[in-house]
């Protein structure tokens, strides 16, 4: 029995030679063509392509007979997108951060800058397309990478979900031992990496000519609809991570049609850098040395410190830290599952194309039977009125009725039987118990719009659940999005702090701070969801409070976020009309008030007006009521003058 811990089978570890990995290599290639046809006929699945007229042909349909697909595998993709998209669109920002040493500390002057160098322009199209993806396959792959165009110089890629391979067992991408990424490159795309660039960078003209001289793509020609040369321009190549001593190395290669690497592994570089602390002291003591002395120091320091580089000098020179190319230890790639359950094997989760498929299969296959079967109650049909099996010789057969033709004998019509209603309802009860399947029960209530037997109760527990459904169900891509943005963050803080992205002093001075990276979707998303609920079953309690016009600003913010001001405008509008009407009220009633308060003055002043008995009974009533009328008075004229 051979020993597997023999030198001979260990060899490929911490090595960067192509015929001692090309077994590794050719694993993911083969693991690579399973994916990519299970992802096209997942398509065709989610899709329903079925080509009537080839079936026809065919025999598998009949010639009167129709297809009718149900599309609920990509209904309840697109109905659920709307939670993700909402997720990652609806806050002003990217990330929430948090410092950790103060944690008080105000960042959101960085969190504003962040949001800029991450949402780059169309960063939406790999997101989208990413979300879709695990929707339908069970998982999704992003690739960050080092993109100079961006204002953060990083990008972000979608990798379909038959371009990634792993081996199948695998519960960890970053446990790999190696993984690969298939890219397909045209004719002069590869020309060009033959000769562009530096001689290092240069792909291996040998091996590119090689794969020149197979036909595009031809490994997996027989799953495309294009099966000849002249509907293939693609060269089908493969990026390929492992790690040496800890670091990842990238390669390129073309298994099988090359015998050798397309372009050699090297460290994966993708923007991040380190501050060499050595040169930048060296380089802070000559700063302060007249200008024409720093050369020669320079010089000097070169002779007595071997590492101090080329790179550190133009540093140096031009104003910015030293720094050195820090090489990633992590791959850059990030998985996004659709659910999540007690297998952790990647290769094991499912997604809606494979929830669904069944309930599709049976909903459309009823439908279309159910339809053809209406359509063929509908033909008026023919057969001789006689009960002798052999009356039929010599008879005209496939006669078609005209109006007008005489029949040659007694004829009796008739017609097929019509398809039974309860079918109809048999489809929509596989449709709603697939919703129910999903958790999408508030979708079932909603469509009872104009039920009479619907309840204020049931319409309260669907749009309940519906706010807890959209808030669950991004957990997961929360996150897997977090790990990614907190890489990106880092590499983008790195770069910051070498002076390669340049921002203001007071930016790169939160940017040196210990903070921690949170998706901004989980408080202006799901939390805010929730808050928006409770504080709509606390409305009632708080509607008749003095906080009640503060509590509606609030709720119509949060829910209304781009109409919220005009609301909120018509509310103190109307508000500030009452309280004008009030107070013009109040001018009025203190104007009578007054004009009561001098009349009883001046009777008070006139007790010849009153009757004997009016002087002793009426009288001392006036006089008391004068007096405090006129105090009343005198405060007001203070209050005026105040």
């Amino acid at each position: 029995m051979p020993d597997a811990l023999s030198d001979k089978n260990l060899e490929y570890i911490d090595s960067t030679n192509y015929q001692k990995l090309v077994s590794k290599i050719n694993n993911l290639k083969d693991v690579a063509f399973d994916l990519t046809s299970k992802v096209l006929a997942s398509r065709k699945q989610r899709y329903c392509e079925i080509d009537l007229e080839v079936e026809r042909k065919a025999g598998r349909i009949a010639p009167d007979e129709i297809y009718v697909p149900i599309h609920i595998i990509d209904t309840n993709i697109r109905r659920e997108q709307s939670s993700y998209v909402q997720y990652i669109t609806q806050s002003p920002r990217a990330v929430i951060l948090k410092d950790r040493d103060d944690p008080s500390f105000d960042l959101s002057l960085l969190e504003v800058d962040l949001t800029e160098k991450l949402r780059f322009d169309g960063w939406q199209l790999s997101t989208y397309a990413n979300i879709d993806g695990f929707q339908a396959m069970g998982y999704g792959i992003m690739e960050t990478v080092m993109d100079q165009n961006n204002p953060g110089e990083l990008g972000r890629e979608y990798v379909q979900y038959g371009d990634f391979s792993f081996i199948a067992d695998t519960r960890d991408i970053q446990k790999c031992e190696m993984v690969g990424r298939a890219y397909y490159m045209t004719k002069t795309k590869l020309y060009d990496l033959i000769n562009r660039g530096l001689p290092d960078d240069r792909w291996d003209r040998d091996e590119v000519n090689k794969l020149l001289k197979s036909e595009p793509n031809d490994e997996q020609a027989q799953i495309y609809s294009g099966t000849t040369t002249i509907n293939r321009s693609l060269y089908k190549v493969m990026k390929v991570m492992f790690r040496v001593k800890g670091e990842v190395q990238v390669g390129w290669c073309c298994p099988v049609i090359c015998a050798d690497w397309l372009r050699a592994p090297r460290p994966l570089f993708v923007g991040r850098r380190k501050l060499n602390e050595k040169a930048n002291a060296i380089g802070a003591k000559i700063a302060q040395l007249p200008p024409q002395q720093q050369e020669l120091a320079i010089s000097q320091v070169r002779q007595l410190n071997p590492d101090i580089t080329d790179d550190h000098v133009a540093q140096i020179k031009a104003g910015q830290p030293a720094s050195d190319m820090e090489y990633e230890t992590e791959y850059p790639y990030f998985l996004y599952p659709y659910l999540i359950s007690e297998n952790d094997t990647i290769a094991n989760l499912k997604g809606r194309i494979f929830l669904d498929q069944d309930t599709q299969n049976a909903a459309s296959s009823l439908a279309s039977s159910t339809i053809t079967q209406a359509r063929r109650s509908s033909y008026l049909m023919f057969a001789k009125d006689t009960s002798d099996p052999n009356d039929d010789f010599l008879m005209q057969k496939n006669v078609i009725a005209k109006p007008g033709a005489i029949i040659n004998g007694k004829v009796k019509e008739f017609k097929l039987d019509s398809p039974d209603p309860q079918m109809f309802t048999a489809i929509n009860m596989l449709v709603s118990a697939n919703q129910q399947e999903t958790s999408q029960v508030n979708f079932a209530e909603t469509n009872r719009q104009q039920d009479s037997r619907k309840t204020a109760t049931a319409i309260k527990a669907a749009q309940s659940q519906q706010q807890l459904l959209s808030g669950t169900q991004v957990t997961l891509f929360s996150m897997a999005t977090k790990k990614q943005y907190t890489y990106e963050s880092l590499i983008i803080r790195s770069r910051v702090m070498a002076g390669l992205i340049k921002v203001s002093d007071e930016l790169k001075a939160m940017y040196s701070r210990n903070w921690t990276v949170k998706p901004s979707g989980d408080t202006d998303v799901i939390e805010k969801k929730q808050m928006i609920q409770q504080m709509q079953e606390s409305w009632p309690v708080v509607q008749n409070t003095p906080a009640a016009d503060l509590f509606m600003t609030d709720l119509l913010e949060k829910m209304f976020p781009d109409s919220a001001a005009r609301y909120v405008k018509a509310i103190n509008d109307a508000k500030a009309q009452q309280q004008s009407q009030q107070g013009q009220m109040m001018q009025q009633a203190i104007g009578v008030a007054k004009q009561l308060g001098q009349g009883i003055i001046d009777l008070a002043k006139k007790p010849e007006m009153f009757s004997e008995t009016g002087r002793v009974h009426i009288y001392p009533k006036i006089e008391m009521l004068a007096q405090q009328a006129e105090q009343l008075m005198k405060q007001g004229q203070q209050n005026d003058n105040k």
